[in-house]
């Protein structure tokens, strides 16, 4: 019995990993939500359009996490997010989190259901569509989209429902391929058509760049030579499948090992010679002759205005598909998996012992500052953030999940001492105010789906929760486990010092966020959904936190409103912060 165009749509789906919809629905593609249970896939409807986006992208960085759970080698299992959108209205208000997934490498598919195959091709000026803008055409949204994704398929286009079907295939594997988010257009006539059952059979393969001969032997031969190598781990590890080979190349090596903002939790902190320092802070980063850099994204907010780079020109750099060596005399692209090599050069270290003397730091020496030692505050005192952020940690657990809002969060997240197999996500460079929220739903979302151990974690800031709130009332109704943090400092901190410490435009209303849960639908007795919120506002309430297993099992839905001073950052993060500031000034010719 043939299957229908839709249930082709969702079974590629679920080949790839992805067995939860999101998106809000649409009368352009009602029909086609129908077959989400006929093809055994979930829905989860989400308040918004953005929310949605954002879920999709969290769900598809969950990739390292089943990669642990699902293979023993290096090679990360596939998978995608992925959400449904109305045509026009409903599209454009995910575009932004769309970009944000273009711009992080995050591989997600936007399903769009549009009018029907007829109007869509003869676009009848007289004849106008709803969600149309007049005088436009059909396929203006289209054209909008075009710059934040890496491939577009529109199924009306193809010749007869097999084509369109191995269209649609083609753009899930440039999804994967290139680690980005890809368009698809769904006419709402097109929904039923009946395909292959067999196309299923071939599954979508991905193939990365041939592994160079030379190039491993190339760069063994600069890590031998080098006195003081650096490895430094950056967000992009985590979708281009190299925090496995990383944590194994630092194991083996013990090289001083250090991340940019967005790469904590990539390299196992309780390694040896893992530093948690930011890159050029301490002597030996300062004075190392060689990088190796895993998955660079090497954005202002995420290398400290780029203080944080290494000054040495020795640098090799893995990426996707290529790995790229600079040196005095310039640099040099090689088409190769990134992966592949690492993998290679972790063999050959293995394989070789002596080879692997010669590169083996065995002592490690002024990578590392000592932090001044606090006393402990007395439990009425207020909470601040260079006490909440080293002392959380203690709350921490294997596997569990954390997500850092941009701003403070982000900020004092790096104080934190994380477990063996936590995962951090964290925003290196769109850094859009409210994307944690709906990011950590799907997240939870795909926790749930692949059984997957671990809490979702969620620190946000006061602000940013109230951008994209309507997520917690999705993250109510589907029952999924996330443990919010809200960081309370009446405002926009960051900004504060950025520019207009006491101006009124960087802060915000005064929410009763414990009341937050209730306001969306939670209740306060259900078994199967416990819930669980708290105001703190003195360091004993926090303790207390930390002491009650109900707030630390990670069962249903938790909210801490943690209230800080609206000027407390953390001490280290003051000279960047002023940096910045200084920044903006001569931007703005002052």
């Amino acid at each position: 019995m043939p299957r229908t165009l839709a249930q082709h749509v969702f079974r590629r789906l679920q080949q790839l990993n992805c067995h939860t919809i999101h998106g809000v629905p649409g009368d352009f593609f009602l029909r086609t939500l129908d077959h989400v249970t006929t093809s055994r896939s979930k829905w989860i409807g989400n308040a918004n359009e953005l929310c949605a986006g954002y879920a999709a992208d969290g769900y598809a960085r969950t990739v390292s996490q089943l990669a642990r759970h699902r293979s023993k080698d290096m090679d990360p299992s596939p998978m995608i997010g992925a959400f449904m959108t109305t045509y026009g209205v409903g599209e454009l208000s995910a575009i932004n989190a769309v970009a944000g997934s273009q711009a992080e490498s995050v591989p997600v598919v936007q399903l769009v259901g549009t009018p029907s195959s007829k109007p869509m091709r003869q676009q009848d000026p007289s004849r106008l569509v709803h969600h149309t803008i007049p005088g436009r055409g059909m396929d203006v949204y289209s054209e909008m989209v075009d710059h934040v994704v890496c491939k577009q398929a529109h199924l009306r286009l193809a010749k007869n429902a097999n084509d369109a079907a191995e269209m649609y295939d083609d753009a899930l594997q440039t999804a994967i391929q290139r680690s980005k988010p890809v368009y698809v257009t769904l006419a709402s006539d097109m929904v039923d058509l009946p395909v292959s059952t067999e196309l299923l059979d071939d599954p979508i393969q991905v193939s990365r760049k041939t592994l160079d001969a030379g190039l491993v032997q190339d760069i063994i031969k600069r890590l031998a030579q080098a006195a003081r190598p650096l490895i430094i781990a950056d967000a992009l590890s985590y979708p281009f499948g190299l925090q496995a080979g990383v944590n194994e190349l630092v194991r083996l090596t013990n090289i001083p090992a250090m991340s940019y903002t967005s790469g904590k939790g990539i390299i196992d902190e309780l390694l040896p010679s893992w530093s948690p320092d930011m890159p050029n802070t301490t002597e030996y980063s300062r004075n190392c002759d060689m990088v190796l850099v895993f998955g660079p994204l090497p954005s202002d907010t995420n290398t400290s205005r780029w203080s944080a780079i290494p000054q040495t020109e020795n640098v090799i750099s893995f990426n996707l598909d290529s790995v790229e060596l600079s040196t005095m005399e310039g640099r040099s692209m090689v088409e190769s998996s990134g992966r592949e090599a690492l993998a290679q050069l972790v063999a050959t270290l293995r394989s070789d012992i002596e080879l692997l003397k010669r590169v083996r730091n065995e002592a490690v020496e002024n990578n590392k500052t000592i932090p001044q030692k606090r006393q402990p505050p007395s439990p009425a005192q207020s909470t601040t953030q260079d006490d909440f952020w080293p002392t959380m940690s203690t709350y921490l657990k294997p596997e569990d999940t954390l997500l850092f809002a941009n701003g403070t969060p982000l900020i004092g997240g790096r104080a934190l001492q994380l477990p063996e197999s936590c995962q951090v996500v964290a925003s290196p460079i769109w850094n859009a105010i409210g994307s944690m929220l709906p990011t950590a739903q799907g997240i939870a979302a795909a926790k749930r789906d692949h059984q997957l151990p671990g809490r979702t974690i969620l620190f946000e800031g006061d602000g940013s929760f109230q951008v994209t709130c309507q997520s917690l009332s999705d993250i109510i109704r589907y029952h999924l486990d996330v443990t919010i943090f809200i960081v309370n400092n009446a405002g926009y901190t960051y900004e504060r010092y950025l520019n207009g410490m006491q101006a009124e435009y960087n802060d915000v209303p005064a929410w009763r966020y414990v009341d937050a849960a209730s306001f969306f639908g939670a209740k306060s007795n259900d078994p199967s959904y416990p819930v669980f919120t708290k105001r703190l506002e003195t360091w004993g309430e926090l303790l207390e936190v930390f002491a009650d297993e109900k707030a630390n099992d990670g069962k249903g839905l938790k909210i801490f409103d943690v209230v800080m001073d609206p000027q407390d950052v953390p001490e280290a993060a003051k000279a960047g912060l002023r940096r910045a500031s200084e920044a903006l000034k001569q931007m703005r010719g002052r």
